[in-house]
């Protein structure tokens, strides 16, 4: 009986981690980029830039990495070290907008009956430089960027219903439709990223 009783403060507490969790809010959804069209489709398809990618060792080098690499579009992207040649170009991280910071004052209240729809933009920019000293100032710019729009309260899920939602955990910056989207960016300045390679 003792060992029953001193179990129920830690089911107690576990319980309230778990409402925490989940969140008085309920859950949370984000809409995914546009769709691609025909066109769109067909432009992407077995499409490959023969170009090595190298990034410098910094705190946002994993994300330009990963990101990079899930467009499949280039032979490696890595830091230059780890590559099995040097690379043909480099890039960087640019500043990429994030949504406002927002409290859900009426889905807390109302522990997510009332939910909250906020604009959040979502992108990934970087620059893509040559690797040579002698050409420092040969540079090109991409960005993909879209407007999504996150949801929270317990609404949420009947909106994930819709092929163009997703559901928190899942991000709409890491759905398949966004690396098509930033892909196709990539591709908008394919020849001058081959030349900075040449």
């Amino acid at each position: 009986m003792q060992k029953q009783l001193s179990i129920l403060p830690f089911v107690a507490l576990s319980g309230l981690i778990l409402f925490c969790s989940v969140g008085c809010v309920g859950l949370g959804s984000g809409t995914l980029p546009p769709r691609l069209t025909g066109a769109e489709r067909a432009r992407l398809k077995n499409v490959h830039l023969p170009v090595t990618v190298g990034v410098a060792r910094n705190a946002q080098a994993p994300l330009v990495i990963s990101r990079l690499r899930k467009t499949k579009l280039f032979d490696a992207v890595d830091y230059p070290d780890r590559l099995p040649q040097p690379p043909g170009v480099m890039a960087q991280l640019d500043y990429t907008p994030y949504g406002t910071a927002t409290i859900p004052v009426y889905s807390l209240l109302t522990f997510g009956v009332i939910p909250t729809s906020v604009r959040e933009p979502l992108s990934f920019g970087c620059t893509f430089y040559s690797p040579r000293p002698s050409s420092p100032d040969r540079k090109v710019k991409v960005e993909y960027q879209y407007d999504s729009r996150t949801t929270l309260g317990w609404v949420a899920p009947l909106l994930a219903v819709s092929p163009n939602v997703v559901m928190v955990p899942w991000q709409p910056d890491e759905h398949r439709r966004f690396y098509q989207r930033l892909s196709l960016a990539i591709l908008d300045h394919a020849e001058e990223i081959r030349r900075l390679a040449e």
